[in-house]
């Protein structure tokens, strides 16, 4: 019977890494030097089903090792909730900006470690290059792992945990080895804490963020895409005692996760500002700019909100917003069909969020990302721009 750990648990695994990939990061350098973490991230970019540079034998060793799956693999559970990303994707990336992400910097010392690796906030002149590059790399690795045969045999979701866990590893070096790290305040880079952490606010969260605007979501859909997160885990180098093996489990070891690191920093402040900043970004007409902070603070609470820096408005502003996130949800979703005009309505925004993504995240040369057919066609994306779609697509340029 599983335990959720317990607080002093919880701490030592904070002095955990990953003890596979470290070595062979540790192996590259001892033969390459320290190019070979350059060389990790320039891999990490290239969103093909192998990379195209030449690999040392350890890599090699490594891509092949680590891609094999344990025997308790459920496939028929793999794919349901591959079907159930195909009905909520777009839900469910709204869901990682304004809740998942957020929450996950409400955890003071796991934040730390994105600030200082300075990939995931806004440069200093204001620009967002940094942030959407980290973006697309994490929407990437969400749609691979998410997508139909991603975690099947030489799937694309199977690479793609593959060079995370690798790149989690070069991180950890870089910190410990080339960078003041506190150790005895934040613990190993990238914990086991920390990693579990992430995942369950890629499993768990967005599933009660669902729920939180109106979604029903039945016993099997919240297993079969918490169970998904969990094949993901043990890619990434998840001790199982971190990965639960039933939804409920992981809920209560995500609440524990946040009780035992939730602190202010300016780290978690300045990370969820900048996702702030992105989702007003992708609003061209700026309009209601209070809207993504207000968001934010509706879908993770007051509490962790005031942690991150978000703002609380007075009671009937408040009451107001409630009215406006769920329209803003669910005019998204195409099953919505009591008024054929909010049918199409619906329809027509379902599209032209998707395109506004597609558009933002693939407006850079080195990383584009790829939306299997099958998401294309269920997230209604096959129409033709017009004009005024366009025109507005000018201000991404």
């Amino acid at each position: 019977m599983y335990t959720t750990p317990t607080f002093e648990i919880l701490e030592k695994k904070r002095q955990l890494g990953d003890p596979l990939a470290d070595k062979v990061i540790q192996t590259l350098i001892e033969e390459n030097g320290l190019e070979s973490i350059r060389m990790i991230f320039e891999m990490v970019s290239q969103n093909k089903s192998l990379p195209k540079i030449e690999m040392p034998k350890v890599l090699r060793d490594y891509f092949e090792e680590t891609a094999k799956l344990p025997d308790w693999v459920d496939y028929k559970k793999l794919d349901a909730a591959s079907k159930f990303h195909q009905k909520y994707g777009i839900q469910l990336s709204l869901l990682l900006l304004c809740k998942a992400l957020p929450t996950t910097y409400a955890c003071g010392k796991g934040a730390e470690v994105l600030y200082m690796t300075g990939r995931f906030h806004a440069s200093k002149n204001g620009d967002m290059d940094n942030f959407t590059k980290r973006l697309i790399e994490t929407s990437q690795f969400v749609v691979d792992v998410m997508s139909e045969g991603g975690l099947g045999p030489y799937g694309r979701g199977i690479r793609s945990a593959q060079k995370v866990r690798l790149i989690h590893a070069a991180i950890r070096y870089y910190l410990m080895h080339q960078h003041e790290w506190d150790h005895k305040t934040y613990g190993v880079p990238i914990n086991q804490e920390d990693m579990a952490g992430t995942l369950l606010s890629f499993s768990i969260i967005p599933l009660l963020g669902l729920e939180q605007i109106g979604k029903n979501l039945s016993y099997e859909e919240k297993e079969n895409y918490y169970y998904t997160w969990r094949v993901v885990g043990h890619i990434l180098g998840l001790e199982e005692e971190m990965m639960p093996q039933k939804f409920i489990q992981g809920y209560r070891l995500a609440n524990q996760i946040i009780n035992h690191q939730k602190e202010p920093s300016e780290a978690g402040k300045v990370l969820t500002n900048t996702c702030v900043n992105f989702i007003q970004n992708m609003n061209p007409s700026n309009f209601f700019k209070a809207f993504p902070s207000l968001l934010v603070r509706y879908m993770i609470g007051d509490e962790l909100a005031d942690i991150v820096g978000i703002k609380e408005k007075n009671d009937g502003f408040n009451k107001f917003f409630k009215l406006t996130s769920y329209i803003f949800f669910n005019i998204y979703d195409s099953s919505i069909n009591n008024f054929k005009t909010l049918e199409r309505l619906a329809l027509y925004f379902n599209r032209i969020f998707l395109e506004d993504s597609l558009y933002f995240m693939n407006n850079s040369q080195k990383i584009q990302l790829h939306v299997p057919p099958s998401l294309r066609e269920n997230w209604n994306n096959n129409i033709k721009l017009n004009p005024i779609r366009e025109a507005v697509k000018k201000r991404f340029r």
